[in-house]
């Protein structure tokens, strides 16, 4: 899989030659996630052929049919619809105001009552997704989110203003299934059908992300890693400091010194050891 996705090089050259560093970030996020998404796109229709044979319910079978015959010739209307959800939630994150595509967080206890059983499974089924994908990818994310700090004059973004976190671009996936014609019954199993890849394409996103951004100059020498405390080095004894020799013949000197002296103790033991006998 690692030889399908990942290789953004191109689309981070591009978004270098973006004159805002954050639109060059938004760009390539959206991009190379879209790019991403196609490219695993066959496997996900292989892993939809193994649902289908294992499924016992008849209508359940139609559907997850329709779904990979739409999923197999629209994976380049999938893509498009990526890059346009990533664009517009990374940037309704990071501007100002109450615009519904920032509302990416989770459903409280209010609002799911308020919904039906299949929208209700689609929402755990993000939430268990994005959970997975923040928890493999915590340290490039903390980076990263440092970088776009940086970026937008900010000490701190809370989950609901960060535009990086797992969460937008798995709402962006499920969305983008909504809109290329999927029956409504089959978004949430497509969905789960990427749900392995994700894992895979997660982590070089994010790392294409931090090489841009320090490439660019944000915060280049950064090297903090999450989770992993700083520890100051304990202070060191004071060492006395060495004799300074001035030169070779004080040294020969000093040399000459130390062996008389071992030379006159072992003359004092030996006279000692005669009387004593």
């Amino acid at each position: 899989m690692k030889t399908r996705i990942g290789n953004h090089i191109a689309r981070r050259a591009a978004a270098n030659e973006e004159p805002s560093p954050v639109t060059g970030l938004r760009d390539m996020l959206a991009t190379a996630f879209a790019a991403d998404i196609v490219a695993v796109t066959p496997m996900v229709c292989e892993v939809l052929r193994a649902e289908i044979n294992a499924q016992g319910n008849a209508a359940t079978r139609e559907v997850l049919r329709n779904a990979l015959v739409v999923l197999a010739r629209q994976s380049g209307e999938l893509a498009f619809a990526i890059i346009g959800e990533v664009r517009a939630r990374f940037d309704a994150k990071i501007v100002p105001g109450d615009d519904p595509l920032a509302k990416t967080s989770r459903l409280s206890l209010a609002q799911m009552s308020l919904v039906d059983d299949a929208e209700l499974s689609v929402e755990i089924a993000l939430d268990q997704c994005a959970a997975r994908l923040r928890e493999q990818t915590a340290a490039e994310i903390f980076q990263l989110t440092a970088r776009v700090c940086e970026m937008l004059g900010r000490e701190s973004l809370s989950d609901a203003e960060n535009p990086i976190l797992p969460r937008l671009f798995a709402r962006a996936l499920i969305e983008a299934i909504a809109k290329i014609g999927l029956d409504p019954g089959a978004k949430l199993a497509v969905f789960k059908a990427y749900g392995p890849a994700l894992l895979h394409i997660a982590p070089d996103l994010y790392a294409h992300a931090n090489g841009l951004l320090a490439e660019r100059g944000v915060l280049a020498g950064f090297t903090a890693q999450y989770g992993r405390p700083v520890f100051s080095k304990s202070p060191q004894p004071a060492r006395r400091p060495e004799p300074v020799i001035g030169d070779e013949k004080a040294l020969a000197g000093l040399l000459e010194r130390l062996l008389d002296g071992e030379r006159a103790r072992g003359a004092r033991e030996v006279r000692g050891a005669l009387g004593a006998h």
